[in-house]
């Protein structure tokens, strides 16, 4: 009797240990972020598919004209570039990170973070902000961007059943609209140098124009003259206009004026109005450099100013 009273529990003992082994060998069910991941950046045939609700798979394949990938397929091969982008692209299944893309070369990164992942029942929803970074700092954009996935589940297979957009813009948190101010300023003074450097070659080849027509006076000193002395149309100069504005001597946050002006003589400068309107300051002479000096005088620019096809011309001037 006692063999058969240790058969039993024995027996019982190699029973549950053979389900727990089967158990761990069974993968555990795929989460719902998975899903999401797998469904844009998988490789397996029909990754895409796979998580789309039925009616919307079928609706999608009627767009397949035969005559190219169809709507699904340039959708794979978008998922396929982006994995061909190899350790520069990075997802994770958990965490607060979804995705990251990093160029190191440039410091720039995006990153795109979960900012909710609730599972109610066979419903899941995933929330995500989207963020950008330059020479390591982020750019605080005029509106926040963030995409709402709504994930169900249909015969153990999570499916996107919904997709929504939003953009939020908290006027009310101090710290972001002073980013955005400073942002939007920096931007500003960007373009504002990059139209006055352009204008600063239009008044060069506006003079070259007036001493062509006007050899015996020379250059001139007048911008208002200049102006009535644009390049005739369909030359390799016609887009280097001085219109009214310009002629005015006050163009995008810029004073410009002209000095030294002989038969063969004359400089262009170029200062910021505002200390907000930019910071550098722009000239030029009758060889048609046009050069910088980054402490926005336009005394420093004509004396020992940068040039500005210098490959270091990024970097500031030294001003003694």
């Amino acid at each position: 009797m006692r063999p058969t009273i240790l058969i039993v529990p024995l027996f019982a003992l190699f029973t549950l240990a053979a389900n727990a082994q089967s158990q761990q060998l069974q993968p555990p069910p795929q989460s719902p972020r998975q899903a999401l991941l797998e469904m844009f950046f998988g490789s397996t045939p029909n990754h895409l598919e796979k998580h789309l609700p039925e009616i919307a798979r079928k609706a999608f394949q009627q767009l397949d004209t035969g005559t190219g990938p169809g709507f699904l397929g340039e959708i794979s091969m978008i998922s396929s570039q982006a994995r061909s982008l190899g350790s520069s692209l990075q997802t994770f299944d958990s965490g607060s990170t979804l995705l990251l893309a990093e160029e190191p070369r440039t410091r720039e990164k995006i990153e795109i973070l979960v900012e909710q992942d609730n599972l109610v029942g066979e419903e899941n929803q995933i929330d995500l902000s989207f963020h950008m970074y330059r020479s390591g700092l982020e750019e605080r954009l005029p509106i926040i961007p963030r995409l709402t996935f709504m994930m169900k589940s249909e015969k153990g297979i999570w499916k996107l059943n919904e997709v929504s957009f939003t953009a939020r813009m908290p006027l009310g948190d101090p710290d972001f609209v002073r980013g955005l101010v400073k942002d939007l300023k920096k931007k500003q003074q960007s373009s504002n140098e990059a139209m006055a450097s352009w204008s600063i070659r239009s008044i060069v080849s506006a003079e070259n124009a007036y001493h062509s027509k006007h050899s015996e006076r020379g250059y001139t000193c007048s911008l208002t003259e200049l102006a009535q002395a644009a390049p005739e149309a369909g030359s390799e100069n016609d887009r280097f206009m001085v219109d009214a504005e310009l002629a005015a001597g006050r163009k995008n946050g810029y004073v410009f004026a002209l000095t030294g002006c002989d038969g063969l003589h004359f400089k262009v400068a170029a200062e910021p109005a505002t200390a907000a309107a930019g910071q550098r300051a722009y000239c030029a002479d009758q060889s048609g450099e046009v050069k910088f000096a980054s402490d926005g005088k336009a005394t420093t620019c004509l004396s020992r100013g940068q040039s500005l096809n210098d490959a270091n011309s990024v970097e500031a001037i030294s001003i003694e």
